[in-house]
């Protein structure tokens, strides 16, 4: 069994998985052409090959209007509907900032960077999923 990050964005939405539950992890980028039900069967698909018992959605939370959040309402609910697993809304404001840090501090630069940044949040965006389910965060 193992958790799934998502990093929800307007082209590209990037996934992590934890199998531990302990270290989340990128896994990969699936493309977002706007057709929510074409999402949802693409995350649906991953869910299953991963054998995943919880979604972890980012929503930024801060930046967001309310009209804003609806869509990330919308596809936890048809992600809801469609695995029958846990979705759960988790703040992801500033993770592709964060994400993007800790990829410099690797040693990647500029387009080795944005080439996978959408993963890379997805997992900054599980891993404090993760790290607040077991105490390790306030």
């Amino acid at each position: 069994m193992s958790i799934v990050g998502i990093d929800y964005g307007g082209r590209r939405i990037g996934i992590a998985v934890s199998e531990s539950g302990l270290l989340a992890t990128p896994h990969s980028v699936i493309a977002n052409d706007g057709d929510l039900d074409a999402v949802v069967e693409r995350l649906s698909a991953l869910a299953a090959a991963v054998d995943a018992d919880v979604l972890v959605l980012g929503v930024p939370r801060r930046a967001v209007s309310h009209s804003g959040e609806e869509k990330f309402e919308n596809l936890a609910a048809a992600l809801r509907q469609k695995t029958c697993k846990e979705v759960v809304l988790w703040d992801e404001t500033l993770s592709t900032v964060e994400a993007a840090a800790q990829r410099r501090a690797s040693g990647k630069r500029g387009r080795k960077i944005n080439a996978d940044i959408d993963m890379h949040a997805a997992a900054v965006i599980l891993q404090s999923w993760l790290d607040h389910q077991s105490g390790r965060t306030s």
